[in-house]
């Protein structure tokens, strides 16, 4: 006896060669897209949900199909901002100098780099993420804690013996040393760093982290 053939469950309609899933999909992104626009120019407390649907075009049900709350899609805003910062310096590891001066000099303009070629994401990611909430904040320092675990691994190409228990408690410190002087650059730039100012953050993040370096190597 022949198995009845079983007709595959419909997409629903194609819309501009979208089915549904892909254009939900789409509506997630536009709105993250707009937060990001929105945030870094009004702020967080300036900022509304219907602000939000206006500014990507959809509507407020859109929105709420995607996230709970205004701080929901601040929340997955901040976690795609760092994943694509983790991302870029992550992968400038396997091209870092053999000297730990350049190598940190490079790691730090793969930062920057990574923040500021959209300065919108620095503001949002660092320069508004304080405060706004427990939840943010819990998730800031989970953040903090992954950034962290790239500088012990740059630190690691460089010391023989390995660091002690102390490198890791340090690697946060420095991180949050570097979080801040971002945080303090932004102050100064009005949302639009030009080449000099970037220079200028790049030496002193970088001469941060290598005197945060030689204190610890000097008491080994």
């Amino acid at each position: 006896m022949t198995a009845k053939r079983v007709a595959p469950a419909p997409k629903g309609r194609r819309i501009r060669g979208l089915d549904a899933e892909q254009r939900a999909e789409q509506r997630r992104d536009l709105l993250l897209d707009a937060a990001l626009d929105c945030f870094a120019r009004d702020g967080y407390a300036g900022t509304s949900i219907e602000g939000l649907c206006q500014a990507a075009y959809v509507g407020n049900k859109a929105f709420y199909e995607h996230f709970s709350t205004k701080e929901a899609c601040y929340l997955e805003l901040l976690q795609r901002n760092t994943h694509t910062i983790v991302q870029r310096v992550t992968a400038m590891l396997d091209e870092i100098a053999d000297d730990e001066a350049t190598a940190t000099h490079q790691l730090l303009s793969a930062f920057a780099g990574a923040i500021l070629d959209d300065p919108r994401i620095a503001v949002v990611t660092f320069g508004q993420s304080g405060g706004i909430s427990p939840t943010i904040e819990r998730q800031r320092r989970a953040n903090r804690r992954e950034a962290a675990g790239i500088v012990r691994a740059a630190w690691l190409r460089f010391d023989d013996p390995p660091s002690d228990a102390r490198g890791a408690p340090m690697a946060i410190a420095t991180i949050g040393g570097l979080f801040d002087l971002v945080s303090d650059a932004l102050d100064r730039t009005d949302y639009a760093p030009t080449d000099r100012d970037i220079d200028m953050l790049i030496a002193h993040m970088t001469d941060f982290a290598l005197t945060v370096r030689a204190g610890m190597q000097s008491d080994r």
